[in-house]
């Protein structure tokens, strides 16, 4: 993954390789967050990974098992917005919040430069005053 700096701004460069490194290291990256809280896979009620590309979604999905239908907020965000760099993810939690419930865990994923990847466990936080999404 490189970032050329362009008079016209940032251009993306993403090796073809990078769904099949993914792949490699995603299980132990996901599966050690979720045991170190006492969760497996199965108990992961928001995905919310950033859409680098339609084949970086599909490495996800398959690596880990996911339902066809785990990562809609990611797919819904990179056809309305495309990949909007480090801020893609954090579109990708706006869509999701609504989903998730009070505690309810989610696991936000992104990738970077290098192609470094971060993952984070988070809860669903309770309702706004007002009844609108937390």
């Amino acid at each position: 993954m490189t970032w050329e700096v362009t008079d016209l701004g940032f251009r993306m460069g993403l090796s073809p390789r990078v769904p099949e490194v993914l792949a490699e290291h995603l299980p132990l990256v996901v599966k050690d967050l979720l045991a170190r809280n006492g969760l497996g896979v199965g108990d992961v009620r928001g995905w919310a990974v950033h859409p680098g590309g339609p084949r970086i979604l599909h490495t996800v999905e398959d690596t880990l098992g996911l339902a066809p239908d785990a990562l809609a907020a990611s797919r819904t965000v990179l056809a309305e917005h495309g990949n909007c760099s480090s801020a893609t993810v954090l579109l990708v939690l706006d869509a999701l919040r609504p989903a998730l419930g009070p505690g309810d865990p989610a696991v936000a994923l992104a990738s970077g430069p290098g192609l470094t990847l971060y993952a984070t466990l988070l809860r669903g936080g309770p309702a706004r005053p007002g009844g609108g999404p937390d």
